[in-house]
């Protein structure tokens, strides 16, 4: 099947913006996600249909570049394409456009299905793959690799988070888009109300369930920050964030 673009509008609400009137960054994943949703719904290929076959999509990796984050009450489009798959990977492609067509953010994603029985990474099936307006290439796409850094400093910033039911998603763990929320959360307050997210690139590593203690790092310096989550010795996903 040839690829195909979708789009969707929506008017930013007051209940997700931070107190200045912008969007957060994790409901604007929620939304790029949903449209995502959306198009394959309309392909037949939506929630129930995964479900039917005892599978889920999840993210394992963003390469998220934003211009500027909508604000309170303005009317946005986005627009998603599934650029191209192979037996593992599916890549799709995220724009967020205002009014004016003046495009604010674009977001590239990497994304699997996994089994909900034995929670692992499955080959994408061909029944998936007829449905979902993309084509296949048999390459790997490589995104940038996540700086390696020293953890091992004393002056990491550190904030413990314990997951709630309601933070768990229909795959049964951690929606991914409370990550973002957990990674920024752990900055300072005055740099938060002073700088904005100008890039970033995120990876997920490991599932994150209910009832896990997670703790989230990160290091400063000047306008990158690093960003850890960790749940005990294990890494559920790591980050680098360049601010404005």
């Amino acid at each position: 099947m040839s690829v195909q673009d979708y789009s969707e509008t929506f008017t930013v609400p007051f209940y997700e913006c931070d107190p200045a009137g912008t969007l957060h960054l994790s409901a604007l994943m929620n939304h790029l996600v949903l449209c995502s949703e959306q198009q394959l719904t309309s392909l037949d290929a939506g929630p129930e249909f995964m479900l039917n076959l005892g599978m889920g999509w999840v993210t394992t990796q963003y390469q998220i570049e934003i211009t500027r984050l909508p604000q309170l009450h303005e009317q946005v489009r986005v627009v998603t394409r599934a650029t191209q798959y192979n037996k593992f990977f599916c890549y799709r492609d995220f724009w967020l456009y205002d009014d004016q067509d003046n495009e604010l953010a674009f977001v590239r994603s990497v994304w699997v299905v996994i089994s909900f029985a034995t929670r692992k990474m499955v080959h994408l099936p061909e029944v998936l793959t007829a449905k979902i307006s993309s084509e296949f290439k048999p390459e790997v796409v490589r995104f940038p690799r996540i700086p390696k850094v020293d953890w091992a400093k004393a002056d990491n910033l550190n904030k413990v988070f314990r997951v709630r039911y309601f933070d768990i998603d229909t795959n049964h763990h951690v929606n991914n888009a409370h990550y973002f929320d957990w990674m920024l959360d752990s900055l300072p307050l005055a740099f938060l109300k002073s700088h904005t997210v100008k890039s970033m690139s995120i990876k997920y590593d490991n599932e994150v369930t209910y009832g896990d203690e997670i703790v989230s790092r990160a290091q400063l310096t000047k306008l990158t920050s690093h960003h850890q989550i960790r749940n005990g010795e294990q890494l559920a996903a790591e980050a680098t964030i360049t601010w404005q």
